[in-house]
């Protein structure tokens, strides 16, 4: 005989109470709804609460209580306002709140009670951003792969993981992961800038590296192609900063490269992304030497 899963979100009387919640208590957290149908309140933490039992998984389970038809259960657990959630482990209140409360709160209290509750796919990939950052590519892209294998198509995921290859000089894997990213997404541009980036490093590996270019700047400084090349080995080797420096220098000249320049930079300002305080920075500047 086929084994039917336990439901994860059911009603609850005063004849099941027992089995389902506290008896059911020993094997996953149950989260006890006491709500009434003339309740306005509930009617909006009714839905958040079915979305989040949801979304952590098997372990945890909701239980719905209408207290006008449950009058002793909401008495045995001194319900004095609704909608009122009780969460019980192993036969024990864990927790408890009342009122609606907003879906991110509502997480906070449950997540530390669910074992084996899944992280969000945001977490993951913040996490992921921060080990990048501080130069973990290898933990950073095993986090970005794990959101992958649930959403190929995830767009921080694969912008991500595009990034790590690039620093590691990988350009056939990043020009596969951003022809993945789709076009309707907000990393679409900084996908594209990825592309321009792996130019960048193609043009300095072409120029004989970034010290060939810089000794070419220092016996020339007027030679804008040679700074520009530079700048192309410095963005490919993520030094951003040199990057728009040497770019914004060329467009200041207004020499015949400038208009290359003014692409690289922008290109590189998709790449950083707004947020970044170099972008700000730059923009001004490149605002300033154009106008």
């Amino acid at each position: 005989m086929e084994i039917q899963p336990q439901p994860q979100i059911f009603d609850v009387d005063e004849q099941n109470f027992e089995e389902l919640v506290l008896q059911g208590s020993q094997e996953r957290v149950i989260v006890v709804d006491f709500w009434a149908p003339w309740c306005g309140p509930c009617k909006t933490l009714g839905p958040i609460l079915e979305d989040v039992v949801t979304a952590l998984g098997p372990s945890v389970a909701l239980a719905k209580i209408n207290v006008d038809e449950n009058q002793q259960l909401a008495m045995a657990f001194r319900v004095q306002g609704i909608p009122a959630v009780k969460i019980v482990k192993n036969g024990q209140l864990a927790q408890e709140f009342t009122g609606a409360l907003p879906r991110e709160q509502i997480e906070t209290i449950l997540r530390p009670l669910v074992a084996d509750a899944p992280i969000p796919e945001a977490q993951v990939i913040d996490q992921a951003d921060d080990l990048a950052a501080t130069g973990d590519f290898d933990a950073a892209a095993h986090q970005y792969e794990q959101v992958l294998e649930e959403n190929p198509t995830d767009g921080p995921a694969l912008l991500g993981l595009a990034k790590i290859h690039l620093q590691q000089g990988r350009f056939e894997t990043v020009q596969e992961l951003v022809n993945l990213v789709e076009t309707d997404t907000p990393e679409y541009p900084q996908a594209q800038a990825l592309l321009t980036q792996i130019e960048f490093a193609h043009q300095c590996q072409q120029a004989g590296g970034r010290a060939a270019c810089a000794q070419r700047v220092l016996g020339q400084p007027d030679d804008h192609e040679a700074r520009y090349l530079l700048a192309c080995c410095a963005a490919s080797e993520g030094d951003y900063e040199t990057a728009l420096q040497e770019w914004l220098h060329i467009v200041g000249k207004k020499s015949n490269g400038d208009q290359a320049a003014k692409d690289a930079m922008v290109a590189v300002f998709h790449l950083l992304g707004r947020d970044n305080p170099l972008v700000a920075d730059y923009q001004r500047k490149l605002y300033q030497a154009l106008y």
